[in-house]
């Protein structure tokens, strides 16, 4: 009861009462934000995608919360939130159920659940909604990114340190004090990470409710629900990270993409299990990996597995045939024959020259 209650007060609240001022709003091209608040959070959740649908959002900050909603249409116009903008804060886009089209100076990339991306300061960009879906969207100021990673440095236990030395604490240290470099980090589920959205879900939802209804020690444990989110984003064996520059285009990030996945489960993800991950056809895909290495899906693939068994081969004791059944090949001929055409010698040959 107490929730309806608040959430019928949010409603009530005027939708333009928000945190952040927008100049140049009525331009169709490039808006500005500007964010008065040490960090905002907006969910925002679309029940599809035809014209007549709608999105239903909520923006929360430490200073007030606003409920609100808009039509499909609403949001094409040129007064839409969503129209080409960028802003002096850091911004997460975190996609929790659905998919989103993320346009990033022009160039259009796709993220699906679990997966997310952070834009930096002055990075023109903007969202499209093409299906059902839920976005959470994290602001924060270079003020408060400051203060946040500065008690890095006073940390009690030595482990918390560790994020210093990740692509995502990196970057952002490098924007703050060089601001204006046109990347973004990209971030999608390593492979071994199949409850990536439940794990994105449990931390949103502490999150808003943490600034929904705050009591003492409110302030610290949102920083700390911040750090364990960036702690998250930053460990390889949670999310692959990748640094993407603007020279970079969609079919390049897309096969980078690909080579993470591959490298993670030593090249033996099927076409199939490649689709569930990046949402595209098999037969795109395949031409994605042709496109940059001029090698079909598998044999690309075929390449992170043979490397693994010459590393195997080298570094434990494990009987051939072990290592074949560990990657998974029922074939000891066939293991045999890849394995020759990579290196030019047999397994055993192989070892012995690396003994």
């Amino acid at each position: 009861m107490e929730q309806d209650t608040k959430l019928d007060m949010l409603a009530a609240l005027d939708s333009r009462d928000s945190s952040i001022n927008v100049q140049n709003g009525e331009s169709d091209f490039s808006r500005f934000y500007h964010m008065n608040v040490p960090l905002q959070l907006t969910l925002e959740y679309c029940d599809g995608s035809e014209p007549g649908d709608y999105v239903n959002i909520i923006t929360l900050s430490p200073t007030k919360a606003v409920l609100y909603q808009e039509s499909l249409s609403q949001k094409n116009t040129p007064y839409a939130k969503n129209a080409p903008h960028f802003h002096d804060f850091f911004e997460f886009v975190i996609v929790l159920e659905g998919s989103i089209i993320q346009k990033i100076e022009g160039t259009e990339y796709l993220y699906t659940a679990g997966s997310c991306c952070l834009i930096n300061r002055n990075l023109r960009h903007m969202e499209y909604y093409h299906s059902k879906s839920r976005i959470l969207y994290i602001g924060l100021t270079s003020d408060f990114v400051t203060d946040l990673f500065a008690s890095v440095q006073n940390s009690l236990f030595p482990n918390e340190k560790e994020i210093c030395s990740s692509i995502l604490y990196r970057f952002i240290t490098s924007d703050l004090k060089e601001p204006g470099k046109r990347a973004y980090l990209d971030f999608i589920p390593a492979y071994r990470n199949p409850l990536h959205a439940g794990r994105l879900h449990s931390i949103a939802e502490t999150m808003i409710q943490t600034l929904l209804y705050p009591e003492f020690g409110a302030s610290h444990q949102i920083k700390g629900l911040l750090c364990a989110f960036l702690s998250y984003l930053s460990l390889p064996k949670y999310y692959h990270c990748t640094n993407v520059r603007l020279d970079t285009n969609s079919d390049f990030l897309l096969f980078s993409r690909i080579t993470r996945l591959f490298e993670e489960s030593d090249g033996r993800m099927t076409r199939a299990e490649l689709e569930h991950c990046l949402h595209y056809s098999g037969d795109y895909l395949n031409r994605i990996v042709n496109k940059f290495t001029d090698m079909c899906l598998y044999d690309y693939g075929m390449t992170f597995c043979m490397k693994k068994a010459a590393q195997l081969l080298m570094e434990t004791n494990d009987s051939i045939s072990a290592i074949a059944a560990g990657l998974q090949f029922t074939n000891r001929t066939h293991f045999y024959t890849l394995f020759k055409k990579k290196y030019g010698v047999t397994p055993k040959e192989y070892r012995r020259m690396h003994a």
